[in-house]
């Protein structure tokens, strides 16, 4: 899958030079094109990227946020029409950056970058396919060329590996980004159906699936696979761009097996350049989706709104985990316990694969933990009771969580307690508090007062496990069941 380009939301974020064409020609999704006598004010016209000759040493380079994030299997180096001015090679590297980071942490080293190819010979005026054996997820990729030079078009391929989120959450079933495809369809004369389903917004009526001008009886249809399946509740048939040419209505079929579909709206009447919201009365399972037009006409996207199915969700949140970059990984990891040699134990016991592996490699790691790693573990929780302090927001937003049970009656009593068990042990008072509520937690913490400073570590180690346990289900959207409790 079409990872990079822009027609699925890829852009140039940070560039070190761009003076005779611009980076942002890497990414489009049309063929390089030659213009023989067409000149700039800086020189030839060149439909690629392309930099100043280099007179000092260094390299140049640029940075590509992707439109999909996944992992990287197959790249594409286009030199077309690059003749005497390509580089001598290349190199790719990948990394997981949060969407909100500062352009200039980027140019300033501040990312961890993962070697994807390493520096490659490149031909002029070829286009050469790499293979890529990673199994990072990325969000970003930086090309460097060595020197200097031009290339006309980069092509990025690979597996989509998407973060669902929080669980429970709404979603667009059918998108891209989550392995949503567009997989037949009647007519696809001007545009195919694949487009969609991609991540961005509409840019032109190009960029949406249309067909000829029927001129007998019948109508045109597609049918969208779903990334994910999950319960639908309602659709988005969006026609921005296609102001003369939309379709008159549309009608919409769900399916589990893509033999056997239920009709879900019938002849919907549709306006031209509008997103046309259609609720279903009642939500229906399905993994595939067939949109029939009538009789002919375009659509921009096609979004399909609905609850993923925990089983495979969970998966996908697993894979997430696989697939980080040892930083990002950590960063995650630790929301779950605050130990750092179980998230070093955890994130090097990676592929976890499915459920079953990741508990055993969390008790794993907690059987390995001494005195020292228990307190690192303990000193990152907030008192129960108390203000959370400074934890990430993920984890600020589970204790808050795991502590609704308290309220104010019981928060001067706890302040009391906590203190007096801090003095008597030494660390802060551990116990499982989701689901439970404030008295329990009281009457918990008076009895653990009595224990020896050895049986209490046990015991406070024994909630850790519990808690452990609890964030791990809700990181990837597990039922108790399922993590063997």
């Amino acid at each position: 899958m079409d990872l990079g380009s822009v027609g699925v939301g890829g852009e140039i974020i940070s560039c070190n030079d761009e003076f005779f064409a611009a980076a942002s020609n890497l990414l489009k999704n049309t063929q390089p094109e030659w213009r023989e006598h067409e000149y700039t004010d800086r020189g030839k016209w060149m439909d690629g990227w392309e930099t100043r000759r280099r007179r000092e040493p260094g390299h140049d380079w640029c940075v590509i946020r992707l439109g999909i994030p996944g992992r990287i299997q197959r790249v594409t180096v286009d030199t077309s029409y690059f003749t005497g001015n390509y580089p001598e090679s290349f190199s790719l590297e990948g990394a997981s950056i949060q969407d909100d980071i500062d352009v200039n942490d980027v140019d300033a080293g501040e990312v961890e970058w993962e070697e994807l190819l390493g520096v490659t010979t490149l031909a002029g005026d070829a286009v050469e396919t790499y293979g890529v054996s990673s199994q990072f997820r990325v969000t970003h990729v930086r090309l460097n060329i060595y020197p200097d030079g031009g290339i006309a078009r980069l092509g990025i391929e690979g597996e989509p590996v998407p973060d669902l989120g929080e669980v429970g959450q709404e979603m667009d079933l059918a998108n891209a980004q989550v392995g949503g495809e567009g997989v037949e369809a009647s007519d696809s004369h001007y545009n195919p159906p694949s487009k969609m389903v991609r991540p961005t917004e509409p840019a032109g009526m190009w960029d949406g699936w249309e067909t000829r001008r029927r001129r007998g009886s019948g109508h045109d249809w597609a049918i969208v696979s779903l990334g994910i399946p999950g319960v639908v509740s309602s659709f988005d048939v969006d026609t921005r761009h296609f102001k003369g040419n939309p379709p008159g209505t549309v009608s919409l079929y769900l399916s589990e097996d893509g033999v056997a579909w239920d009709e879900v709206v019938r002849h919907h009447r549709v306006a031209g350049h509008e997103v046309n919201r259609i609720d279903l009365d009642s939500p229906v399972h399905a993994s595939m989706v067939k949109l029939d037009i009538h009789p002919d006409g375009g659509v921009a996207r096609l979004r399909v709104w609905g609850i993923p199915d925990p089983e495979p969700a969970s998966e996908m949140r697993i894979a997430l985990i696989d697939s980080l970059m040892p930083g990002a990984a950590t960063e995650r990891l630790s929301v779950a316990c605050g130990s750092s040699r179980w998230v070093e134990s955890m994130v090097a016991a990676r592929p976890f694969g499915d459920i079953d592996a990741l508990v055993e490699a969390s008790e794993k790691a907690f059987d390995g933990l001494g005195e020292d790693g228990w307190m690192e573990a303990f000193s990152a929780h907030p008192r129960i009771g108390a203000d959370r302090g400074s934890q990430s927001e993920r984890g600020e937003a589970l204790s808050k969580k795991e502590q609704s049970g308290v309220d104010n009656d019981s928060h001067a009593v706890l302040e009391h307690l906590n203190r007096e068990y801090e003095q008597r042990f030494g660390f802060t008072y551990i116990v499982r508090a989701a689901g439970r509520p404030g008295d329990e937690m009281i009457s918990l913490l008076r009895s653990r007062l009595a224990n020896d400073r050895g049986t209490e570590i046990g015991v406070a180690g024994e909630q850790q496990r519990e808690i452990t346990r609890l964030r791990l289900r809700s990181l990837i959207g597990i039922t108790p069941h399922e993590m063997g409790e």
